[in-house]
């Protein structure tokens, strides 16, 4: 059977679902949805936790991506995580310019991260370029974005994680770019 990051998608995100549980505490519920345009996937996560995500008229691009976690406060705020899969032994640059862009364009979403499913054991979870830049703290992770033209103004934090098949989620220490870098920091941004 010819594998792929597809193929992890449900077994990682019930993996990540009970670690947010057991950082978040009984009064927030976590939803996931996989695979599918992000129009299609709030619908979804919407008719899971029967209430409306986004304001109607709101325009939700056609990305597809790859899984979005929708988190609720118990104030019944909505705090969506996308999530961007790769399925190799490590990841490069482009792979994190993808989901930058992804975020870019959705807007609504906030926070992302770069997920590496681990295809073999490797000392090195990002490529000598990726590390480098990382290492001299030249990866902008915490974006302000600025559009002049409509004038609008959004952010979105970025992270990085692996996930070892059958095995635990690790965290890439991204904090002295100002990256997510634990679930404790994740859940605290997520509480504001």
């Amino acid at each position: 059977m010819l594998q792929n990051e597809i193929s992890y998608y449900q077994e990682f995100s019930k993996k990540f679902t009970q670690y947010l549980n057991t950082y978040l505490g009984d009064n927030y519920s976590v939803y996931f949805s996989c695979n599918k345009t992000l129009d299609f996937i709030v619908s979804d996560l919407e008719s899971q936790a029967g209430m409306i995500i986004r304001e109607k008229g709101t325009y939700i691009p056609k990305l597809k991506v790859d899984i979005v976690f929708s988190i609720i406060c118990p104030n019944k705020k909505v705090r969506l995580v996308l999530i961007e899969a790769k399925y190799l032994k490590q990841l490069s640059l482009k792979d994190y310019s993808q989901l930058v862009g992804y975020l870019q364009v959705a807007k609504s979403i906030d926070l992302g991260l770069l997920l590496l499913i681990q295809k073999q054991m490797s000392p090195n979870k990002l490529s000598n370029d990726f590390q480098e830049i990382v290492r001299l703290k030249k990866l902008p992770m915490d974006w302000f974005i600025d559009m002049k033209k409509i004038n609008e103004q959004y952010n979105f934090k970025t992270g990085i994680i692996n996930y070892l098949p059958s095995g635990g989620i690790d965290w890439i220490n991204t904090a002295e770019i100002n990256g997510i870098s634990s679930f404790k920091e994740l859940v605290e941004i997520l509480k504001r």
